[in-house]
């Protein structure tokens, strides 16, 4: 069972944490609060304070390169599609 937890909040604010979220990987600022809200009650740490890693040219243009070549492959239907852990994991094995 689920409930709806309604928390008025500034617009910048709330621009602000979908960015944030998006950075972090996250598909929404939904989503963020909801990772960070099990976290606390599972009493589990969690630290999205890391440096900033920055990649050399040559690096950044291979990942680059990577990216491009998966968003094609995705396009013609032949890049793997996951929606849970698990159903990647019993490919993964």
């Amino acid at each position: 069972m689920t409930t709806k937890l309604q928390v008025p909040i500034d617009n910048e604010v709330r621009e602000g944490l979908e960015l944030r979220a998006k950075e972090l990987g996250f598909d929404s600022a939904q989503a963020y609060i909801r990772f960070w809200a099990k976290s606390e009650v599972e009493g589990r740490k969690t630290d999205f304070g890391l440096p900033t890693i920055t990649l050399s040219p040559k690096a950044d243009s291979r990942y680059e390169k990577a990216i491009a070549d998966m968003a094609e492959q995705r396009k013609k239907g032949k890049l793997k599609i996951f929606s849970t852990v698990d159903d990647f994991m019993k490919d993964f094995k």
